[in-house]
């Protein structure tokens, strides 16, 4: 009965027309009932239970579709092996996922889905805009500039003051 309840879930929450939904809906309900009568082969035939038939060749089952062994299912679609699953799509292996963004190689994830290039400092979610900026309380101070207790100052403010460059 928990099968049918996912499929039917699945069906609801995919991106089809509700004619379809409908038909594929009224096929798992009525395979189900038909199985509850001992009809199995009924039940198949109907489309209810073919999302859980194991795939050929030890393949990977993603949204009701077989994929070659070697593939992971990654939300509504699937991944081969030169790819990571990231959220709900698939990232080349050379990228890394950022929320529900892929940066490329060298790039680091700033936030939830922004990629700052290559030395680019991330500040509060943002990529600074010069390459030589650092983030100092929360701002990008630029080149040139020291954050000294969390400002961005031009001259160190006196000989105590412990500053990183920039």
């Amino acid at each position: 009965m928990s099968t049918l309840i996912d499929d039917l879930s699945r069906v609801i929450a995919s991106p089809v027309s509700r004619r379809q939904a409908f038909k594929m809906v009224s096929g798992a309900v009525g395979g189900a009932l038909l199985a509850s009568l001992g009809l199995g082969r009924a039940t198949r035939m109907l489309g209810a239970g073919g999302n859980n038939q194991p795939c050929p060749d030890h393949g990977v089952r993603c949204n009701g579709q077989c994929y070659q062994q070697g593939y992971a299912c990654c939300g509504p679609t699937a991944c081969d092996r030169n790819h990571q699953c990231c959220r709900d799509h698939c990232c080349d292996n050379k990228q890394s996922c950022c929320g529900s963004s892929c940066c490329n190689y060298g790039s680091t994830c700033c936030g939830n889905n922004t990629c700052c290039a290559c030395g680019v400092a991330c500040c509060n979610g943002k990529c600074c805009s010069s390459p030589k900026a650092i983030c100092c309380g929360g701002a990008c101070c630029p080149e040139g500039y020291l954050c000294c207790a969390n400002k961005c100052v031009k001259t160190r403010p006196s000989e105590s003051c412990i500053c990183r460059p920039v």
